[in-house]
């Protein structure tokens, strides 16, 4: 499904690939991460292709009906600053499990403004992690291109 707002489109896919099931987030991120850097690439030619990785931030909350959403952010910038954050988002809900969570990788510093967000929407429980949809937000020129990469790469359903 494509989506337009003011400037910014949304996609989303539900495919296979968005789909498929892994033993853990970190078993996906390298993959999510390599589409980012090589689809920002359409909105910034020049965009950094490798970054230096800081140190996690964790954090968290309870919302109003009790459940516990965890979350745990890291930089990967360039040393001019650009690069990728990656956030990870856990909604602890049943107890014990299974946990719908997400992971958001989002390009920082692309040039003239353009913006370009990847989610993997996942649950999640002690033996696996299964995909659910995955969602792209991008803004800027050639946005066209990275939509057509996102279709390439998550094996969309519809459109």
């Amino acid at each position: 499904m494509a989506v337009t707002g003011d400037t910014a489109i949304f996609v989303t896919a539900a495919g296979r690939r968005a789909t498929r099931s892994v033993a853990s987030v970190d078993e996906v991120e390298p993959e999510l991460l390599g589409f980012v850097r090589t689809a920002v690439r359409w909105l910034d030619p020049r965009f950094p292709q490798k970054g230096r990785r800081g140190s996690p931030v964790g954090g968290g909350w309870t919302d109003d009906q009790q459940v516990e959403t965890v979350v745990r952010e890291v930089e990967e910038l360039a040393p001019d600053g650009r690069g990728l954050r990656i956030i990870r988002l856990y909604r602890m809900t049943p107890p014990g499990g299974p946990y719908e969570g997400a992971i958001r990788i989002i390009a920082v510093g692309a040039a003239n403004d353009a913006r370009l967000e990847l989610r993997w929407n996942f649950v999640a429980s002690e033996t696996e992690v299964r995909g659910t949809s995955v969602e792209l937000t991008v803004d800027g020129a050639r946005h066209v291109e990275c939509v057509a990469d996102f279709h390439s790469w998550f094996d969309t359903i519809h459109n």
